[in-house]
């Protein structure tokens, strides 16, 4: 009796199946809508070895196929790659072809390559493409280096170590290291190579000229690229103390010093506003200490100040003068040594010293000294004598002290009286 309103449902309906028949035949034909591509870890070094994880790419239902059991592939060749920014990779980064399962599904290890874009760290894209066309992209993290030292406070001359994690790795895939370069501040120190985790350790010497109250910067720079870690180093101020720390006036007072200039004279010492610096003068050593010793002035009860002056820097400390009657101590005198290793420390310091010759009148023979190791047991100066004239050859003009004296010396041979 209404046929007219059931056959306009029907058709309705016929249309509603033909559109959602014709959606669904465009979605079989678009394969990479579902493609996915991951990479593990998500967090990673240059030069390091990561997975890549593909699926939804063309499976082998679609024409063109060449891999085995008529897969798919990303060939290596033309536009099929896999890319790390901006660097498309090849061996040994990368080993082609990368075959898919029917379902265009695949796996892959690749080697992070050591780019700039690369080493520069945050966010990478990784970019694949099979021999279709389809591509997927996925982001990888690359940590950025750091650097720390132990101890990250010390005098001139003294060690401390340096540790780096996350540089570029070493990866015996690619046959490459990763070599960084160590500096404090303006100075070149060392050169190191990071192991396969991006981590290494190395021990660095502060260096002679590091200046007391300073704070300088420690650089690892990656070779090759702009991408360095840095950490501050700070170097104490010159200290000193004095033993005893209390006593009356004429007491024997022991001065030590550290963190003064190597191999500089102690140029003053005073006690108040006295003078009671030691002849012949001290000297520091090659760590930058020295002792000396006075015998207190008269003063009246109460606390004096002592100073020390060495190199141009100043250590400052107290002594505390008890009330009483003076007294009157021997002032210890120890002799400087006579072992031309030590007695010429401030001149092989630095490598200055090139060689010492003198004449022993007793056996009518030269006698020699070269600072070099391999001539330790060749050199036949055993004992620097008092008196005796000594032959010196440096590299370079050298102030210094020698034999608890101050003496300017050449570049060239020098004369001088021990």
């Amino acid at each position: 009796m209404y046929p007219r309103p059931r056959l306009v449902f029907l058709m309705f309906l016929a249309v509603l199946l033909a559109a959602l028949g014709a959606n669904s035949g465009s979605l079989a034909a678009s394969p990479n809508l579902a493609t996915i591509l991951s990479v593990t870890p998500q967090n990673a070094l240059p030069n390091q070895t990561v997975t890549l994880l593909g699926s939804g790419f063309t499976p082998s239902t679609t024409e063109g196929r060449a891999g085995p059991s008529g897969a798919h592939q990303i060939t290596g060749s033309g536009g099929s790659l896999i890319a790390v920014g901006q660097t498309s990779l090849v061996s040994p980064n990368v080993t082609y072809p990368i075959n898919f399962d029917a379902n265009g599904n695949w796996t892959a290890s690749i080697i992070l390559p050591v780019t700039a874009e690369v080493v520069a760290g945050g966010p990478v894209t990784i970019r694949a493409v099979d021999d279709q066309g389809v591509m997927q992209t996925t982001q990888i993290a690359i940590k950025n280096p750091n650097i720390s030292l132990d101890p990250a406070s010390g005098r001139a001359n003294t060690n401390f170590t340096v540790t780096g994690k996350d540089f570029p790795a070493s990866n015996t895939g690619t046959g490459a290291g990763s070599q960084v370069n160590i500096s404090y501040g303006v100075t070149l120190q060392e050169v190191v190579s990071a192991d396969a985790g991006g981590r290494f350790l190395i021990t660095v010497q502060v260096p002679a000229g590091a200046a007391p109250s300073s704070n300088s910067t420690v650089r690892a720079r990656v070779v090759g690229f702009d991408r360095s870690a840095t950490a501050i180093h700070s170097v104490p101020g010159a200290e000193i103390t004095v033993s005893p720390e209390i006593g009356v006036s004429g007491r024997a007072v022991t001065v030590s010093g550290e963190g003064f200039p190597p191999n500089a004279v102690v140029t003053s010492v005073r006690a108040g506003n006295i003078t009671v610096s030691s002849l012949p003068a001290s000297t520091t050593d090659g760590q930058g200490k020295f002792v000396s010793f006075f015998s207190m002035p008269v003063f009246s009860p109460g606390v004096q100040t002592i100073t020390a002056t060495a190199g141009g820097i100043t250590g400052v400390t107290t002594f505390s003068v008890l009330e009483g009657a003076a007294v009157s101590e021997p002032l210890p005198t120890p002799p400087p040594s006579s072992l031309p290793t030590q007695a010429l420390e401030p001149l092989t310091f630095g490598e200055n010293l090139i060689r010492v010759w003198t004449f022993d009148n007793s056996t009518k023979s030269w006698e020699f000294f070269d600072p070099r190791p391999a001539f330790a047991k060749a050199n036949t100066i055993k004992t620097m004598v008092p008196g005796r004239i000594y032959f010196l050859r440096l590299n370079r003009a050298q102030n210094t002290a020698l034999n608890g004296k101050g003496v300017l010396l050449s570049k060239g041979w020098n004369h001088l009286r021990w």
